[in-house]
């Protein structure tokens, strides 16, 4: 993954690799796992003949890193290419008719000297006999080789099912616009992208140079610049996270994406500027999928930027990475316990009172319109519901409407939520709304 001249450089004649950092490795394990979990979902429809899967890497770099300690750590391409095959056997275990996954792989870079190293990365791993079969690389700006990429995606076919990971450097790489345009046209695409958010806020400004850098990733209408001095002179502490608040809803209606979650990673560090990994995607079930795998690595939450939960990866406080065990293993300990029960004991008020406005709803539903407004996945709401159904406060029926859930963890996605005519007295108050139309 391509980043800035002076860090990120290879060569494979000499050997010349960046040094991967703790929070990248994070980052690079989220990836693998997705890619790895997507298809396992997309994979239980056992009448499924053959799965169909490209990915589109729009800053490759070279492919390799040192890893600090004398080893190496491979980069995005090779972390794509192998979780597919490994997905493909473990899906094939114990079957009489192997299914086969058939991918595309587009690798990008603007460097020669970057492409140069992953392709010979890439040869060193087994892959050269599929560079210019099913493996494509680019020596391109991402936006320019991207038309061209499309195209090539939407003859393929297979349900134009894309995975685009776009880990740029800063910021201003990819304009909002573009990945709106993804959307547009390819049917099954999703999008994970880095974007360096404390480094634009720490430098926005009024001055025209600033607007325009903001323009040109379409966010500067979602800036409140009438309201930047006297946020940064009366909200010293917050003025930043408001902002942020404001970008990340410029974000999410840019891009036209359904469905959002924000994961912030810190690096190790004094005082590190954090970024945001963003996944964006049509499918509610692919966006239940990565907060799952965010749960697993997160070890920092906030509540800025949701009224739920907004968590991430804060290098600082990796025991593995400080090695500070004595002072870290009880927060580190009671992260999830202390999430999972704000989470749960929040949404434990707010759904059955929203359901109760409504009357009926299909679980489903409920579900697609709370996703982008808690870091909650559909367990921890299952759970969240389960003291009312399991009391009768809340119904919950299955499809045909016919058998009662006994308690809120056996809720099915096709389940409908109802009201009971007799309601308890703590329901009736108004409840904030969350986007239910789906």
């Amino acid at each position: 993954m391509a980043k800035d001249d002076e860090k990120y450089r290879w060569d494979w004649a000499t050997q010349l690799f960046p040094t991967i950092d703790p929070h990248s490795k994070i980052k690079h394990q989220i990836i693998d796992e997705y890619i790895q979990t997507y298809i396992d979902v997309l994979m239980r429809n056992q009448q499924m003949p053959a799965l169909g899967l490209s990915v589109v890497d729009g800053f490759s770099g070279g492919g390799i890193y040192h890893n600090g300690s004398g080893g190496q750590h491979f980069g995005s391409p090779v972390i794509a290419l192998e979780a597919i095959q490994q997905s493909e056997i473990r899906n094939n275990l114990e079957r009489i008719k192997p299914r086969a996954i058939r991918s595309q792989h587009y690798f990008v870079d603007v460097k020669p000297e970057n492409t140069a190293c992953l392709h010979a990365v890439l040869a060193s791993r087994g892959h050269a006999v599929r560079i210019g079969q099913d493996v494509h690389l680019h020596t391109a700006e991402f936006t320019q080789a991207l038309p061209t990429i499309a195209h090539n995606l939407k003859a393929f076919g297979m349900g134009e099912r894309v995975l685009f990971l776009l880990d740029q450097y800063g910021y201003s790489d990819v304009p909002f616009s573009k990945i709106k345009w993804i959307f547009q046209n390819i049917a099954n695409a999703e999008v994970l992208l880095t974007f360096n958010v404390d480094f634009l806020v720490a430098y926005l400004s009024e001055r025209q140079a600033n607007r325009k850098a903001i323009a040109n990733i379409d966010l500067e209408r979602h800036v409140p610049w009438d309201m930047l001095k006297h946020l940064k002179a009366h909200n010293p502490r917050n003025w930043q996270y408001l902002i942020q608040r404001c970008l990340s809803q410029g974000i999410k209606k840019e891009t036209g994406a359904p469905f959002m979650t924000i994961f912030f990673i810190r690096p190790v560090g004094p005082s590190p500027m954090a970024y945001w990994f963003i996944h964006l995607a049509k499918s509610y079930r692919a966006n239940d999928v990565m907060k799952k795998i965010h749960w697993k690595y997160g070890n920092n939450f906030s509540h800025m930027l949701s009224p739920s939960c907004f968590f991430g990866y804060d290098a600082n406080r990796d025991i593995t990475v400080t090695d500070q065990q004595e002072l870290m293993f009880e927060e580190e300990h009671q992260f999830d316990i202390v999430t999972d029960s704000r989470i749960r004991n929040e949404l434990s008020e707010i759904l059955p009172k929203q359901v109760y406005e409504i009357e009926r709803q299909l679980f489903g539903h409920l579900m697609g319109g709370l996703a982008n407004y808690t870091m909650a996945d559909e367990s921890r709401v299952k759970q969240a519901l389960d003291v009312a159904v399991t009391n009768g406060d809340l119904l919950a029926l299955d499809k045909d409407g016919r058998k009662k859930r006994r308690k809120g963890s056996s809720i099915k996605i096709t389940d409908t939520l109802v009201a009971p005519p007799q309601r308890p007295f703590f329901f009736l108050t108004p409840s904030p709304k969350t986007d239910n139309s789906k």
